[in-house]
Parts: structure tokens; C-alpha cells; sequence
């Protein structure tokens, strides 16, 4: 809830960070903590609006994979481009209203793209994972309000997506 809370004593505590809201910047050092954090095998796990944290720091939005743009709202299904992919495992496309996310300065490095938004735009990356140093990262446009965060579709997505981006040893505790 409280950025002041990324720090290095704070972060070591925990297997992940989940990110859900706007925390529009980050300090140098907490930005130093969270990429600290993520490369010596740790996960980040920014949801929905959290693509538009943090957007002073380049390496911040380049940790994430993409900043909000802008978006639109709808309901619409999105496709899944990799179902081999561990996080998409028991998954299928499901529908939901959300907002219309749009994503500008693109990190497309270690990024693998797991669901695309089509539109008549184009298609817009909407979820995907990232690796950085040890540490692997889950970002989902997904997740506006209740009408996403109660489908079930939704559920599975955040849990695979949490369960792939924590240490080997995490992942293993959580699936006993």
C-alpha cells in the first residue's frame, strides 16, 4: 500500500511483490531495492493500473515490460498466444468487462506475450512474463474491478501468474 515500504529489509521478507494501484514514482533507492529484489531471483507481480507506477524510472517500466498508455472499456474475450506456457496451464479465454489498457515504452527483452487484446487497432499485448537476472516478473491488464476480480477465468490467470514468477523453492510449498 505505502511505496515507502520498498526497501531492501522490507522486500526480503517476501518470495514476490504484488503491485495493484498507482504509485506514480519511485525513489532511486527504492527503485535500486526492487530491481535488487527481482534479479537475485525474486518475482514482481504488477497488475492492472501498476503499469503506470513507478513511470519516473525508466528501469522501473522496463522492469515491468510496458506503461499504461491510456484505455477504453468493454467487454471482451482475450486470446491466449502461448497455452504451453506454465502460467496459462488450466486456462481458457474468458470474458470479462475491464478497461481497454494500451501499452507504450515497450521492454520486449526476456518478454514472452501469453494473451493479446485484439481490437480493431490492432493487437495489444495484455498479459505476459518477463525474466530479469534470476527473478521473473508477471504483468495482466486485467483486474479493473469486481467484474474481472470475481471471474473465475481471472482467479486461475493471477494464481498461475503468481506461482510462475516466485523462487523454485516458493513455487513448490505452494503446490503441495
Amino acid at each position: 500500500t505505502d511505496a515507502a515500504d520498498l526497501d531492501a529489509a522490507n522486500l526480503a521478507k517476501y518470495d514476490a511483490l504484488l503491485v495493484y494501484g498507482n504509485h506514480d514514482a519511485i525513489t532511486p533507492a527504492q527503485e535500486a531495492a526492487l530491481l535488487e529484489f527481482v534479479e537475485a531471483g525474486n518475482g514482481y507481480v504488477p497488475i492492472h493500473s501498476a503499469s503506470a507506477s513507478f513511470i519516473n524510472s525508466p528501469r522501473a517500466v522496463a522492469l515491468t515490460g510496458g506503461e499504461f498508455a491510456r484505455h477504453g472499456r468493454g467487454t471482451f474475450t482475450v486470446p491466449i498466444t502461448q497455452p504451453n506456457h506454465p502460467v496459462m496451464q488450466g486456462l481458457q479465454p474468458f470474458t470479462t468487462w475491464d478497461e481497454t489498457y494500451v501499452h507504450t515504452r515497450h521492454n520486449p527483452q526476456n518478454r514472452t506475450v501469453l494473451m493479446e487484446r485484439v481490437d480493431a487497432e490492432g493487437r495489444e499485448p495484455y498479459t505476459w512474463v518477463r525474466t530479469q537476472g534470476q527473478g521473473r516478473v508477471f504483468y495482466t491488464a486485467f483486474g479493473h474491478d469486481q467484474r474481472t476480480w470475481s471471474n473465475p477465468g481471472f482467479h486461475r490467470l493471477v494464481a498461475n501468474g503468481i506461482a510462475w514468477a516466485v523462487p523454485e523453492e516458493a513455487r513448490q510449498e505452494y503446490t503441495k
